[in-house]
């Protein structure tokens, strides 16, 4: 009887390969060939012990990783951003309970100013919160900052009011300052390395990326 055929087509099934013959004829011959029949389990035995087999040992790393990231300096090392978001913390709270007194009082511009300031505290708040959104009141504020730094010195040089008396406007000013800090770190942090030549046009100027849905 010829087996060879069989056993060639038995051996093509197994690596999903072209029988050469009509599978349900090799389904047939392995009905009645006992040789063949032991001839299949034997080949299904070596073609799983090949493809099936204990995985190399790995040693362990946990310990050595962990060991490492504990001792990196750069996980005990202060954020700048964190920094300066609990400075922000202060002069808004600072600028907040200033500005209250103000703001329960009964004269109208006091109150008027009161709730600008506190306004002004609340923002500094929401960055101290969400560092992102410091681009976003930098103008606003910087300019109120910087109005104020103007009208102060005037008042000061015409001697109409004492630093004293104005020292709660330079609370602004710094706040501004840390706003302006904080949105230079948070644009670092998004682009840390200077733009890929990918992201440049033929031109010369940067391509829009579409980012894929």
């Amino acid at each position: 009887m010829d087996c060879e055929r069989w056993r060639t087509a038995l051996s093509a099934r197994l690596d999903s390969e072209s029988l050469g013959v009509d599978e349900a004829l090799l389904d047939a011959h392995l009905a009645t060939c006992s040789a063949c029949c032991d001839h299949a389990e034997a080949l299904a035995a070596l073609h799983r012990s090949l493809r099936l087999r204990p995985a190399d040992d790995v040693p362990d790393l946990t310990s050595s990783i962990l060991a490492a990231a504990a001792a990196d300096p750069r996980r005990r090392r202060v954020s700048p951003t964190l920094l300066l978001r609990w400075v922000l913390v202060v002069i808004a709270a600072v600028e907040i309970g200033l500005a209250s007194p103000d703001l329960l009082g009964r004269w109208h511009t006091g109150s008027e100013l009161g709730t600008w300031s506190i306004a002004v505290g609340a923002g500094f708040l929401s960055v101290a919160m969400k560092p992102a959104r410091a681009a976003a009141l930098v103008p606003m504020l910087g300019i109120a900052g910087l109005l104020t730094a103007l009208v102060t010195t005037r008042h000061l040089l015409d001697g109409v009011a004492q630093l004293s008396d104005e020292w709660p406007h330079g609370l602004v000013l710094a706040g501004v300052v840390v706003l302006v800090a904080i949105s230079r770190l948070e644009r670092t942090a998004d682009h840390p390395g200077p733009r890929s030549a990918d992201t440049v046009g033929a031109d010369g100027r940067p391509a829009r990326v579409r980012r894929a849905a």
